[in-house]
């Protein structure tokens, strides 16, 4: 990845990194498996919150193209099973 004039340049096909906060781990996992189908993906815990109401989990995904990237993005944001993206 570059940055050139403020604009991000990625060299598909890439790993990106999703991080996912939830309340419902298998809720969550259910919906990785749901939306990213077949991808190849890695699931990995990261961090609770001190309640332990939220947890977040990062994603990684094997995406080839901006399109990809966005459309996974914008599919597990709007999944009802999570929270929040970054």
């Amino acid at each position: 990845m570059k940055h050139i004039d403020e604009k991000l340049v990625v060299d598909y096909p890439c790993r990106w990194l999703y991080k996912l906060i939830c309340t419902d781990e298998k809720a969550l996992l259910s919906a990785i498996k749901e939306i990213l189908a077949d991808s190849e993906h890695r699931v990995l815990p990261s961090k609770k919150s001190r309640t332990g109401k939220y947890v977040s989990f990062n994603l990684e995904v094997m995406v080839h193209s901006e399109e990809s990237r966005n459309f996974f993005f914008h599919a597990l944001r709007e999944h009802p099973a999570i929270k929040m993206v970054l």
